[in-house]
């Protein structure tokens, strides 16, 4: 897993995307399912669910493609 540094993943509102979260928005952008990123990540599928419940709430969005366009005009994708 690439390295991050906290200051690459502030969202500009006082939050930040841990390295885990970057990790799995980048899977997404891959298009994987939820099982793909898990297996990909090494951790059990609802871990990944909470993940992307965490980045629906801190990106303010309500579902997955809404998190790609959201990820892409802050750069993370």
């Amino acid at each position: 897993m690439e390295h991050y540094e906290k200051q690459n993943y502030a969202l500009g509102n006082g939050l930040f995307l841990s390295e885990r979260q970057v990790a799995v928005l980048k899977q997404l952008a891959l298009g994987l399912s939820n099982k793909q990123i898990a297996h990909e990540l090494g951790v059990a599928e609802p871990t990944i669910k909470m993940h992307i419940s965490a980045l629906l709430r801190a990106l303010g969005v309500q579902n997955r493609v809404q998190i790609l366009i959201k990820a892409k005009e802050m750069g993370f994708v």
